[in-house]
């Protein structure tokens, strides 16, 4: 199986569509799927911050099998606590953990 890690960095929401996109094509194509909000696209995922337009994405690349993840250094940045985020970021994970999934030998990037 392919991992793909999607890296998103200070894409705003009218923007996220093309990473959405491919994050869930490629779970639907059974791909292991991370994406990475960093920077200033970690403020998509506070409640209440995205849009319908854009929750519908989340959640369709998530029903696809995505998992999305916020950089605690961009929270921080944000002023994001880990109870503001959405209930459906699966964690919290920074540049090394970010890396580590990235380097595996199945894995292959993308950023935005």
């Amino acid at each position: 199986m392919v991992r793909l890690i999607v890296v998103v960095n200070d894409v705003d929401e009218k923007g996220a569509a093309v990473p959405l996109r491919y994050a869930a094509t490629a779970a639907a194509l059974d791909a292991e799927v991370e994406l990475h909000c960093v920077g200033a696209s970690v403020a998509w995922l506070r409640q209440g911050a995205p849009g319908p337009a854009l929750l519908q994405q989340l959640r369709d690349a998530l029903d696809a099998g995505a998992r999305i993840y916020a950089c605690p250094q961009a929270m921080a940045a944000n002023g994001l606590t880990p109870e503001a985020l959405l209930p459906e970021v699966a964690g919290i994970r920074g540049a090394a953990a970010l890396l580590a999934a990235g380097f595996a030998p199945d894995a292959r990037f993308m950023n935005f």
